[in-house]
């Protein structure tokens, strides 16, 4: 976050003073010195963000890397997405280059023990950035007992989603289930799907194309998590024991 003046509307009149805005950057990724991506991102946990940015889209994999900046070089196979894309925080695939439709499916390993009302109040208190500005998403990874393993925010929701399965790939934990501060959109299933999540717990809506992707990939999707009657699509027998019937 950083500090910068602003005028503050109070009773009518303007009050100078100073806030704390979400930081928000160019972040590139280099490969022997060619640019892999550009993304505009909140610039921390930013190791985080390159593993998980490349493993997310399907561009290969990352090796090593060395931060420098808002630069990080990075050592391994990718394959780089075209040179004038510039991926904004509002969008994770509305770019010139190619959407790739994720044709895998991923596989049914876990069965959650755990209220999700409770993991979302978990993931809400370790949103520290978002307690200061109210302008960032979160993206938390929990295992199937409702432990929190890892939370990441970003100023863009598929920024907060690749940090945090770039966590859980330098932190070598599983991330079989995100939650997320945000609605679910086609391309954060698509994400999910590319890197093997199974479970994916939303406080916002589900979209229709994020509700096709899901039944055709096998994941499980919770829409308006924080709601007394949450909307849930894909597999039920990952949040409950016994289904009555088919999402």
């Amino acid at each position: 976050m950083v500090e910068r003046p602003i005028h503050r509307l109070v009773d009518g009149k303007a009050r100078p003073e100073l806030d704390n805005l979400a930081e928000e950057s160019i972040v590139t990724l280099y490969s022997n010195g060619e640019s892999v991506v550009k993304l505009l991102a909140t610039p921390r946990d930013l190791q985080d963000l390159a593993f998980g940015h490349i493993r997310c889209e399907g561009r290969g994999h990352v090796d090593s890397l060395t931060l420098d900046g808002h630069d990080l070089h990075l050592v391994g196979n990718f394959t780089p997405r075209p040179s004038d894309d510039l991926l904004t925080a509002a969008c994770g695939a509305c770019t010139t280059g190619d959407i790739e439709q994720p044709l895998n499916s991923v596989s049914r390993t876990i069965s959650l023990s755990s209220d999700i009302g409770e993991m979302l109040d978990n993931m809400r208190q370790e949103q520290h950035i978002f307690s200061a500005t109210g302008g960032v998403h979160a993206a938390a990874v929990f295992n199937q007992n409702g432990d929190l393993l890892a939370v990441r925010e970003d100023i863009g929701r598929h920024n907060a989603f690749d940090k945090a399965i770039g966590a859980s790939i330098r932190n070598q934990f599983d991330a079989k289930i995100l939650v997320l501060s945000s609605r679910i959109g086609w391309e954060l299933v698509a994400k999910g799907v590319r890197s093997g999540v199974e479970l994916i717990i939303a406080v916002g809506a589900i979209s229709s194309a994020a509700e096709a992707l899901a039944r055709a990939s096998g994941i499980t999707l919770v829409g308006f998590a924080a709601s007394k009657n949450p909307a849930i699509v894909g597999d039920l027998s990952r949040i409950i024991d016994k289904p009555s019937s088919s999402g």
